[in-house]
């Protein structure tokens, strides 16, 4: 047993997404695996993003719930830079400004019409967990920006 890692449920979970197609993917893969999308590579976590987003939009009544409060928990942050750890940050990084201006169409979109989505309505003001999400998003926005090649 030298040598061997011991990989957890987690990232089996992330495993099993490898290679297949997230036009293919349903509810009930993603409820079943949802721990998976926090352990995906950035490139994993981009392709896969579609997934969640186009099957809430498909059913905002029975959508991958758990995924879909698993993105936006890791965007639940204070304010401020020194505020995105790298795990989230480098997710974000290769986003373009067209992929980040969806994303915050569907969050506006999510919090009108999908009941419970994550801590209730961004309406609720500035400091629930849907508004931080949303804040933390745009300062992500604002990074990957300036790391962009010009």
């Amino acid at each position: 047993m030298e040598g061997r890692v011991q990989i957890d449920s987690d990232i089996d979970d992330a495993l099993w997404f490898q290679g297949r197609d997230w036009r293919d993917l349903t509810v009930d893969d993603w409820r079943r695996r949802h721990w998976g999308f926090g352990y995906m590579s950035p490139e994993g976590f981009a392709y896969y993003l579609a997934s969640v987003l186009t099957l809430t939009l498909k059913n905002s009544k029975e959508y991958p719930d758990l995924a879909v409060q698993s993105f936006l928990w890791q965007l639940d942050r204070s304010p401020g830079v020194e505020n995105l750890d790298p795990h989230v940050s480098h997710r974000y990084l290769e986003f373009t400004k067209e992929e980040f201006e969806t994303l915050k169409e569907w969050m506006l979109w999510a919090c009108d019409n999908v009941p419970n989505v994550f801590y209730g309505v961004a309406s609720g003001g500035p400091g629930d967990g849907f508004g931080r999400a949303f804040d933390t998003l745009l300062l992500l926005q604002a990074e990957a920006e300036k790391h962009r090649p010009r």
